[in-house]
């Protein structure tokens, strides 16, 4: 859930904001009660090699219901 904080309040203690959104929180930002905006942490997507992947998912076992959808597209190609 995102916490709620008005444009006076960020204007007030952004520093202290900022700190709790790179540890994860989520912030609204409000103008005379209105949000206006969403602040959250910048991620940078991670590439995960195929291998890796692929690893995973043998690991976790098969999903009957996936590796018949798979089966059904591919024989439409």
């Amino acid at each position: 859930m995102a916490r709620t904080i008005s444009v006076g309040e960020l204007r007030q203690n952004p520093t202290r904001m900022l700190r709790e959104v790179k540890e994860g929180a989520t912030y609204t930002v409000t103008d005379h009660g209105e949000p206006v905006a969403e602040i959250a942490c910048h991620r940078r997507q991670r590439w995960i090699p195929v291998e890796e992947v692929d690893g995973l998912l043998r690991e976790l076992g098969a999903d009957e219901a996936w590796q018949q959808e798979i089966a059904a597209r591919n024989e439409e190609l």
